[in-house]
């Protein structure tokens, strides 16, 4: 970073405003210049201004301590450090500023501003205000003082002390540390490296040992608050659960013997009540069967309903025709009524409308003159309304507007006066904590050694408690290794006898193995469940070659009654076409023989002349028959067609009803060849069922074998041989099973007895390790209660002074940091409150002037609009008034919009009228046709009804059913009769199905009656197992609640396990933390930082040689023990010096190489441009002094503006640009820049 600019006024001695721009001549281009003045004429107070514009702290503050009082003018006293105390005696006000490149490129603004309260001499100093500002734009980035530093420091990469050691050299800062001892030396190079870090992780390290060492002693604690059954309780429990154990197990056998007697009582149960159930279902299907008689008679009244399906439905629908033809016959006379009635009323309502549009376009007319004076009018009062309403919106906004103004500028005032107020009040409670403001100040330190007082009393206090309690735990563990050898030696006596008794079971168990392998069972279950298949398909084909027969006799049947249909079908046929012959014979002599004996043919006849042509056929002779033998004649036609036609009508019957007889016949002969399919079908499953299971069963050596074909008494031999045979092996099993029961007992407690020596083992050597750990643990404990102790007595000893002094003498009072805290907290809480009532009085002053304008011009303004706006209102109401008589103030637009809307609806409704009374005389046109064509609808419907219904009383007739009958039998469901027919069918099923089970059932109960009951009611072995299982319960209770104890102790002593891994694993993180806090922790962080700094002070050393070189050739530092420094004296062969034998001269020019080098390692990298250096140069001899500003003027060549603060004239003398600080008298001094071109 670089320095551009440093302004200022009332800075000390400096009162005038100033500013000095290092960016303008002769500064801009001098490497080097100077500062020159008298003593006292304000030379530091330039850099004091750039110091505190930019971090809002001076060098000199820094010599006073914070508990330092010194007087103000308004009578009060403040702080020796605070940065106000710069202010120039007798000024109100006093800032300063510095604009500067950062590193960013751009360039900035910073500012620090003091003042008095209301800006008076007399008044009280208030908070300091500060700004950072982009130079560029004036942005403000900001405002606040410690955001104006993090901001700053941000900007630049340096804080305020790498800013005093890279770009600032101040007074006393050379020599300080030549002359600083070893511990002040420590100091000075951690407040000026920044090794402080350092001493952070020192502290950091110390502290995260003593957590360690916490942690460990917790987990010490942990372990012997538990407690552990000892070896022979844990042996008595196994014991009695063993005990237990075996006498449920032989109550378990005896349980299973009492329930296997209850199941042969239950299943003989069942059977006879499966025996009695079965019996009762093949009543009950036998009674469904018998209460189906309704459903076959109705299932028959289906079959002789489904031919008359079509005649019923003709007749129905030429009812429906008849009934629609007449309906609209009706409607159709009663439209034409209708249509002429309409057509009247249509005839006048044409005439009236008329005359009414001929009436209001007359009057339309008239009113055209009114129209446009209104109009005019209406016009004129638009827009003055229009006029009046923007001056009444203006005025209201006026108003709104001067009242805003008004209230603004009330809460300014208000605003004004309640920071004043907080001012005050802020004031007042700064003067009440003075006491506590040395606290205040000093309160990061102070905090942190009071945690570590108490931090260190807790350590001691918890030292003393865990040895207590690890000499506790050793006591313990030294019994409980006595008892863990006892118990190892009983188990390892149990775990011998058990192993004879396992090798004994085994003896007896592998002969029973050998001749009853596992396999030999599984066969017999898969022999029994595929003899249980061959039983279900020997059932499958019974019941097939049953549905088969009753299949072939239903065909055979159903083909008769074909053949029967089918000939009567024939012969109806034949009579038919004989009568339809003769009906065709017939018709053509009836015919004429009416036409001979018609009135028009006696007339002709009458008429007849012999010799004159016949005017019908021509002819000239006239023979003429007797009138009474053409009577006669057509007579006996007639009769014989009738008898022709009653002939055809019988034969048509009947050729229905046979034709219904054979499709009846043709269905049942279906269902009945279907049926016969489905009988196939089932024999066939049956036998390959039967063969797929004798093809399996032939597979099984244990099974006898069956034939190819389904046999039932080999199948019974069978079953009863297999049956035989698992009950043998089911006596072999159990016997291996209760070898294998007791196998695997001896083996699980052998098991046990292994873990139980193993476990031994283990806490023999568990507790030979601990015990090793404990009398460490004891050690180690004594030597951190010493310590804390050690820590405790020296931080009281510091501490105690200081508490005195706040009225605190307890360190160990309750509540003392509480107490504190709250103090210090009131003290920042009312500097935070005062500072932010200056910053906001600074802040309302412009706006408050601002405020009171703008209230003043916004009520002119709402005065002159409220005058606009009556004006505008009288224009409007005379214009109003002038209006009001015509068209009765009704708008123009809306009265002509009305009138003319009357008028187009007159002659709207003249056009309806007109086209409405066309319409009336078409529909009556219309409704004439309709009537025509209806009655002859009409006609020809009743003609096909009759012919209808005719033929639907012949089939009804020999069908021998009423037509409601057939009505109700064709409204059910089309899949009613098949229905029944399966409910029939399945009925029949249930019947055969339930003679089936109940011979079943009854074989059942047989076999079970054959093998016979046991000797005890089922009564008394209930009352045995009950009393059984409450013993076996029992006991099993007894026994859970001992497994329960030993799962206790076994996870108690799990957890011991893992705790001890625990308690190695922090023992261990304990020995690593410990030998690092041994290399460099320490509870203030001495150590550690003593290593950086050492480190620190090598690499400083080596470049002050550099300059030194320079400066002095004849003189090398070099680091002595610890932090102490020495010269080398070239010109002595090296021999080394004390720093304190250097004359002055050569003392300022090693302390010169050692400030330079501070400004190379102080800025963490950043570069800064401008270096400042107030130190006089009075010591040096001419010699000295040229080799002093030859040194620095080599500065310029890294890039560097050096500025040398002195009085000595020889200095001045060789640097042309200076900076000039005169004084003036009282105090005041001013400055002038000099040199070339000025």
């Amino acid at each position: 970073m670089r320095i551009l600019s440093i302004s200022g006024q009332n800075i000390a001695s400096l009162a005038a405003p100033f500013r000095i721009d290092f960016t303008t001549a002769p500064l801009a281009g001098a490497g080097l210049f100077a500062i020159t003045g008298e003593t006292g004429a304000g030379k530091s107070s330039i850099l004091d201004a750039m110091c505190l514009a930019l971090y809002g702290d001076a060098p000199r503050l820094a010599a006073g301590a914070r508990s330092d009082k010194v007087p103000d003018a308004a009578g009060e006293e403040i702080s020796a450090s605070d940065s106000r105390a710069i202010l120039r005696r007798g000024a109100a006000t006093g800032w300063a500023e510095v604009r500067f490149a950062a590193r960013d490129g751009a360039e900035y603004i910073a500012r620090w501003q003091a003042r008095r309260a209301r800006d008076r001499v007399e008044g009280k100093l208030q908070s300091v205000a500060r700004s950072l500002a982009r130079a560029e734009d004036g942005q403000v980035l900001a405002a606040q003082t410690q955001a104006v530093t993090e901001q700053v420091e941000a900007l630049t990469g340096l804080s305020y002390e790498e800013f005093r050691r890279t770009v600032l050299l101040a007074q006393g800062d050379f020599d300080a540390f030549l002359r600083a001892d070893t511990g002040e030396r420590a100091n000075l190079l951690e407040k000026v490296t920044g090794t402080g870090l350092y001493r952070a992780v020192s502290i950091r390290v110390y502290e995260r040992t003593e957590a360690a060492r916490g942690a460990h002693a917790q987990l010490l604690a942990r372990a012997a608050e538990h407690r552990l059954l000892t070896d022979d309780a844990r042996a008595a429990l196994v014991a009695e659960i063993a005990a237990k154990s075996e006498a449920n197990a032989t109550s378990a056998a005896e349980r299973n013997r009492l329930t296997e007697a209850l199941a042969r009582h239950r299943r003989h149960a069942e059977a006879a009540a499966q025996v009695q159930s079965a019996a009762i279902a093949l009543r009950d299907a036998e009674a469904r069967q018998a209460e189906a008689g309704a459903a076959r008679a109705e299932l028959d009244r289906l079959d002789r309903a489904a031919p008359l399906r079509l005649p019923w439905q003709a007749a129905t629908e030429a009812r429906t025709r008849l009934n629609s033809a007449r309906t609209a016959a009706e409607a159709a006379v009663s439209a034409r009524s209708d249509a002429a009635q309409a057509l009247d009323t249509q005839a006048q309502l044409a005439e009236q409308a008329a005359a009414a549009d001929a009436e209001r376009e007359e009057a339309f007319k008239a009113f055209g003159p009114i129209w446009t004076r209104a109009a005019d009018l209406d016009t004129q009062i638009a827009t003055a309304a229009t006029e009046a309403d923007s001056a009444q919106a203006q005025a209201a906004t006026a108003r709104h507007a001067a009242e805003t103004a008004a209230r603004q500028h009330a809460d300014l005032v208000a605003a004004e006066t309640r920071a004043r107020t907080a001012e005050a009040a802020a004031e007042t409670t700064l003067a009440g904590l003075a006491a506590v403001v040395p606290l205040a100040d000093a309160w990061g330190p102070l905090r942190r050694d009071l945690d570590a007082h108490r931090a260190a009393s807790d350590a001691a206090r918890t030292a003393a408690k865990a040895l207590v309690s690890i000499r506790e735990r050793a006591q313990a563990l030294a019994q409980e290794a006595d008892a863990a050898a006892k118990a190892e030696a009983a188990d390892q006596a149990a775990e011998t006898t058990l192993a004879q008794a396992a090798e004994a079971a085994q003896a007896e168990l592998a002969p029973l193995e050998a001749a009853h392998p596992p396999a030999r069972v599984r066969d017999l279950a898969r022999i029994e469940t595929d003899l249980a298949e061959l039983a279900r398909a020997l059932r499958e084909a019974a019941e097939a070659a049953a549905s088969q027969t009753a299949a072939d006799t239903a065909l055979q049947a159903a083909r008769d009654q074909e053949t029967q249909a089918t000939a009567q079908e024939s012969a109806a046929k034949q009579a038919l076409e004989r009568a339809e012959v003769q009906i065709a014979a017939l018709t053509a002599p009836l015919e004429q023989a009416d036409l001979a004996l018609s009135d028009a043919a006696r007339s002709l006849r009458a008429q007849l002349a012999d010799g004159s042509p016949c005017p019908v056929c021509g002819a000239l002779e006239h023979p003429t028959p007797a009138e009474a033998g053409l009577a006669h004649l057509a007579e006996r036609l007639r009769a014989d067609q009738a008898a022709a036609r009653a002939a055809a009508q019988t034969a048509r019957d009947a050729l229905t009803t046979a034709q219904g007889a054979r499709a009846t016949a043709e269905a049942r002969a279906r269902q009945a060849t279907e049926d016969q399919g489905r009988a196939k079908t089932r024999a066939t499953a049956a036998r390959t069922l039967w063969a797929e299971g004798q093809a399996r069963l032939a597979t099984q050596p244990l099974c006898p074998a069956l034939p190819d074909t389904p046999d039932s008494a080999a199948l019974s031999a069978a079953q009863d041989q297999i049956r035989a045979l698992q009950t043998a092996e089911t006596a072999a099993m159990a016997q291996i099973a209760a070898l294998r029961a007791r196998l695997t007992e001896i083996s699980r407690t052998r098991d046990s007895l292994r873990r139980a020596l193993a476990a031994h083992r283990a806490t023999r050597e568990r507790l030979a390790a601990a015990a090793t750990e404990i009398a460490k643990e004891i050690a180690r404990t004594e030597e951190r209660g010493a310590e804390a102790t050690a820590q405790r007595d020296r931080l009281a000893a510091t501490l105690a002074p200081m508490l005195a002094a706040a009225g605190e003498h307890d360190l160990a009072a309750p509540g003392l940091v509480d107490r504190l805290s709250q103090q210090v907290s009131a003290v920042g809480t009312a500097r935070a409150a005062l500072q932010a009532a200056t910053e906001a009085l600074t802040a309302l002053a412009p706006q408050l002037a601002a405020a009171h304008s703008g209230a003043e011009t916004a009520a002119a303004q709402a005065k002159a609009a409220d005058q606009a706006a009556r004006d505008r209102a009288e224009a409007l109401d005379r214009l109003s008034a002038a209006r009001a008589p015509l068209l009765d103030g009704e708008p123009t637009a809306a009265h002509r919009s009305r009138f003319n809307e009357s008028r187009l609806a007159a002659q709207e409704a003249h056009r309806t009228a007109a086209a409405a009374l066309a319409t009336a005389q078409a529909t009556l046109a219309a409704a004439d046709a309709r009537g025509a064509e209806t009655a002859r609808t009409a006609t020809e419907a009743a003609q096909a009804q009759t012919a209808a219904e005719a033929a639907l009383a012949a089939a009804l007739s020999a069908a021998e059913m009423t037509e409601a009958d057939l009505a109700a039998l064709i409204a059910l469901p089309p899949e009613t009769a098949e229905v029944l027919r399966a409910e029939l069918r399945a009925l029949e099923d249930a019947v055969t199905a339930a003679r089936s089970a109940l011979l079943a059932r009854k074989t059942d109960l047989q076999a079970l009656e054959a093998e016979g009951l046991p000797e005890d009611s089922p009564e008394a072995l209930a009352t045995q197992l009950a009393a059984l299982e409450s013993e076996i319960e029992t006991r099993a209770q007894e026994i859970g609640h001992l497994q329960a104890d030993l799962a206790r102790d076994a996870q108690t002593r799990a957890a011991l396990a893992d705790l001890a891994t625990e308690t190695e694993v922090a023992r261990a993180e304990l020995e690593v933390w410990e030998a690092v806090n041994k290399a460099i922790g320490a509870r203030s962080g001495d150590r550690f930082a003593r290593i950086a700094q050492a480190i620190t002070l090598d690499v400083l050393v080596d470049h002050a040689n550099r300059h030194l070189a320079d400066l002095n050739p004849r003189y090398r530092l070099r680091r002595a023990a610890e932090l102490a420094l020495q010269v080398e004296d070239r010109d002595m062969g090296d021999a080394p010096r004390a720093t304190r034998s250097l004359s002055g001269g050569e003392r300022f020019l090693v302390s010169l190489a050692l400030a330079l080098a501070l400004s190379q390692m102080g800025g963490k990298g950043t570069f800064a441009g401008t270096l400042f250096i107030d130190e006089g140069f009075g010591a040096l001899d001419a010699g000295s002094l040229d080799l002093a500003i030859d040194a620095l003027e080599t500065l310029q060549s890294q890039g560097r503006q050096v500025g040398v603060i002195s009085h000595v004239e020889a200095m001045q003398a060789r640097i042309a640009t200076r900076i000039a600080v005169r004084k003036e008298g009282g105090g005041r001094s001013s400055l002038r820049v000099e040199g070339p071109g000025v």
